[in-house]
């Protein structure tokens, strides 16, 4: 086999998700079988431990912070709230993790209001609220342009690889940085794009996860599943801006509309003896939640997470969008504010004959925390002047 072509392929190992119009590339987290044990604590324990810290380096408490692990999810009002008292970069990053690695946790006890449940019929009201929000509102969502700022994380599997010296060992390493990326989102005719050009910028490097969807495909399509699968009450929970509401789905294989797709598996090798590859590809029933106002349907937050064969190539993967009000052209809308981003994978690389069983091994993981901001219309305005309205010479 070519060196040149080994090495290239080994540099080019993609994870790729496709929903529908939605589509995530990626590694999964966070549960890897070779990540040491950690200190698990509550919110109001975190808060506590942060309190006690002030006198604390930057890089100390950032340590101190990736030696704990949520059993609560940290929301992105209290991210906000507890930044403003950390010391640098390098202890915000950790919460940024922290708080990003409880994304699929159920919230505080503190944040679930004792509202007794909603009667069926009340329940069915809602529902029909959320279906209208997703077939009447979204539509009506502007053309627009909103920047995406993408901080990327990954670990490291313990492993042992062949060097150009012989076996290389290297020991395992939890998430960390490895870098952050900016573009800009456009979102027009209902199409989502990802312009990388002139606005793109780097630092560091980032793993193949990439997420799309967001402003509208991925809600619709969840939905859709969702209905045809199982959709029920789950319960009240406080937000930032008032009560909101919690269905919990799930969707069985044969109502997905949710792939997972891996590159690459060897398919056949040419005529020369190189392998010619191919995308694993394959329907995933799935579950999460979504979390809406209940006087008008509006998606406040949604969740989904792969079921996935824990000895399969992509063990696990999910997303977790936090939606919010923003101002477009004068006018207020629902849009993405937040999204965090999981997948894992086996991939160990392949030495020797390729094949699927070589991809076995400890998963590795990945995680994207995404922000979107600067949201405004696509488009040029154009002002028209009357004669009497003309600047005077």
């Amino acid at each position: 086999m070519d060196a040149t072509f080994y090495g290239a392929f080994m540099r080019v190992l993609l994870v790729a998700l496709v929903l529908a119009t939605f589509s995530f590339i990626s590694n999964d987290p966070l549960h890897a079988a070779t990540q040491p044990a950690t200190e698990s604590i509550t919110v109001a324990e975190l808060e506590q431990t942060l309190a006690s810290s002030r006198e604390q380096s930057d890089a100390d408490l950032a340590q101190h912070l990736g030696a704990v692990e949520l059993k609560e999810r940290l929301s992105m009002s209290a991210v906000a709230r507890l930044n403003n008292s950390l010391p640098g970069e390098k202890s915000r990053q950790a919460l940024m993790l922290l708080a990003d690695k409880s994304a699929f946790l159920g919230p505080p006890p503190t944040e679930i209001p004792a509202d007794p449940a909603p009667d069926s019929a009340a329940t069915r009201r809602m529902l029909v609220a959320i279906v209208n929000y997703v077939n009447t509102t979204l539509r009506q969502l502007p053309n627009l342009i909103a920047s995406r700022e993408t901080t990327g994380f990954e670990d490291r599997p313990k492993s042992d690889e062949l060097g150009a010296t012989g076996v290389v060992s290297l020991s395992y390493l939890p998430l960390h940085f490895v870098g952050k990326s900016a573009a800009l989102v456009t979102f027009r005719d209902r199409k989502e794009s990802v312009d990388e050009g002139p606005h793109k910028e780097k630092q560091g490097r980032i793993g193949g996860l990439i997420t799309t969807g967001e402003f509208g495909p991925i809600l619709s399509t969840v939905l859709s599943d969702a209905l045809k699968g199982r959709i029920t009450w789950s319960r009240w929970e406080q937000g930032a801006s008032g009560k909101a509401a919690v269905f919990q789905y799930t969707v069985p294989e044969d109502k997905s509309n949710y792939r997972v797709q891996f590159c690459c598996v060897v398919d056949g090798y040419d005529s020369s003896g190189a392998p010619q590859m191919r995308v694993f590809d394959e329907r995933s029933r799935y579950h999460g939640e979504i979390t809406f106002n209940p006087n008008d349907g509006s998606i406040l937050r949604m969740t989904l997470e792969a079921d996935l064969p824990p000895t399969g190539l992509v063990p696990g993967a999910g997303i977790a969008i936090d939606y919010g009000s923003v101002e477009i052209g004068g006018k207020t809308y629902i849009c993405p504010e937040h999204s965090v981003s999981t997948l894992s994978a086996h991939v160990t690389k392949p030495e020797g004959m390729y094949s699927k069983a070589m991809y076995m091994g400890p998963a590795k993981n990945f995680l994207n925390d995404i922000v979107f901001a600067q949201y405004r219309r696509f488009g040029s305005e154009i002002r028209i002047l009357t004669e009497e309205a003309q600047p005077q010479q």
